[in-house]
């Protein structure tokens, strides 16, 4: 060997044009496909927060119409301490019925009653309850558990059923559920 000869290189100096085309298409193909398994992964969490949301609001909503109508203010017909003779229940006009109001045992009228999708809550002045409602009604039954016919005297109303149904973007939960008023 000379001193003017170069060493001669090696083919496994660099990469060729080909190589390079066929790492890029694969961390290509794996990054497809991470990107789908996180995409399902955030769907998933989506679809829980919806139905998280639609079923905390509902409940919400639920136990509070619940706990106030098993404050209904009671006559002297039932044996409560309030004014006698002032029930906390009119005469049941519609049975089911998608409005419900009574007096509380402090003497206010509160009234229940949806408006489109949502839920309101009037006392005096309207709040809301829940929002996406898509149907409620209130039920009253007589002690036997028969459904009380519309036009009955609210003395013989001895439990409330409601039914609500809710629904936020694609999520919908019904509920049901039956109070006693303490009074009654």
């Amino acid at each position: 060997m000379g001193d003017t000869e170069q060493p001669r290189r090696s083919r496994e100096d660099g990469f060729t044009l080909v190589e390079m085309v066929i790492t890029i298409v694969i961390v290509g193909i794996i990054g497809g496909l991470a990107a789908m398994i996180i995409l399902q992964g955030v769907r998933a969490y989506s679809d829980e927060r919806s139905r998280s949301d639609v079923h905390y609001q509902s409940r919400l909503a639920m136990e509070r119409m619940s706990r106030e109508i098993r404050m209904i203010r009671g006559g002297s017909e039932f044996g409560a301490i309030n004014a006698p003779g002032v029930p906390g229940l009119g005469t049941i006009t519609d049975n089911p019925s998608s409005a419900f109001s009574f007096v509380d045992m402090t003497g206010t009228q509160i009234t229940y009653s949806l408006a489109g999708l949502t839920l309101n809550r009037t006392a005096g002045a309207t709040n809301v309850l829940a929002q996406g409602v898509t149907a409620i009604s209130f039920t009253c039954f007589n002690n036997a558990g028969v459904q009380v016919a519309p036009g009955a005297a609210s003395t013989t109303v001895w439990t409330i059923e409601i039914d609500m149904t809710d629904t936020q973007g694609s999520e919908t939960i019904s509920m049901r559920t039956r109070v006693h008023p303490r009074n009654f």
